[in-house]
């Protein structure tokens, strides 16, 4: 797929900006996304030769935030 055609879904749930689903992220939660820097500099690394994520960023305040949102609602 070329790059201006990738679409980009959701925000990151960090900083906000645009995320294509596609590119390396980080999902978690029900939904949420994190992008690449953000991931990065919560403390995840990717390894590319296995094409995972082998440490997961640090997540458990941007969860904490998302259950409250979804207790207000």
């Amino acid at each position: 797929m070329h790059r201006s055609e990738v679409e980009f879904n959701r925000p990151c749930a960090d900083c906000g900006a645009p995320v294509a689903e596609e590119s390396r992220v980080f999902g978690f939660g029900a939904e949420a996304l994190l992008c690449w820097e953000c991931a990065l500099r919560r403390g995840g690394v990717y390894d590319s030769s296995q094409e995972r994520w082998t440490v997961e960023p640090g997540v458990a305040d941007l969860l904490h935030r998302e259950r409250e949102k979804d207790e207000e609602a």
